[in-house]
């Protein structure tokens, strides 16, 4: 007779994400409702760049730039996952100060995210929490584009995904 012991997974997390009352007025008139936009470094990213800074231009609205990056394994152990961590923040800090610097280039006030998770349902949350005007997205043509957009726009938000250059 051979006993198998299975491990307990442990219960689900759920995480309520609570709206934010609308933002009040500043002096001209506009809301402070952010315009995100999602940057990773590529030529995409600087597309969706400096799509969402002619938007928040247009809109006298912040920008926030958000990068998304996945969680190192755990797997390896220690030594690994302090190394991977390290490289995946590091590269998400350089893709969000080039970004950052085309905006201030540009005259945009922009604020800067790294945020861990799944692309698609991080973007899509964030952009809930912040009440954002406007998602906008890079050129290419991925799952993880596609997914945001299908996730924003269920929140009531729009979203667009910017032209290639």
């Amino acid at each position: 007779m051979s006993i198998v012991i299975q491990p307990r997974r442990p219960p689900a997390l759920r995480v309520r994400v609570q709206r934010r009352p609308a933002a009040a007025p500043n002096g001209d008139g506009s809301a402070s409702r952010p315009v995100i936009a999602a940057v990773d470094g590529s030529a995409a990213g600087s597309a969706a760049t400096a799509e969402a800074i002619a938007s928040a231009r247009a809109l006298r609205a912040p920008v926030v730039l958000v990068h998304v990056r996945r969680g190192p394994s755990t797997v390896w152990g220690r030594p690994f996952y302090g190394r991977r961590l390290a490289r995946s923040l590091r590269k998400a800090r350089e893709a969000l100060g080039a970004a950052s610097a085309q905006a201030r280039a540009a005259g945009i006030e922009a604020q800067t995210e790294i945020l861990e998770g799944r692309p698609a349902q991080r973007i899509a949350e964030f952009a809930r929490a912040r009440d954002a005007r406007l998602v906008v997205l890079g050129p290419r043509r991925r799952r993880v584009g596609a997914g945001v957009l299908r996730r924003v726009g269920a929140a009531g938000l729009p979203a667009v995904r910017a032209a290639s250059r």
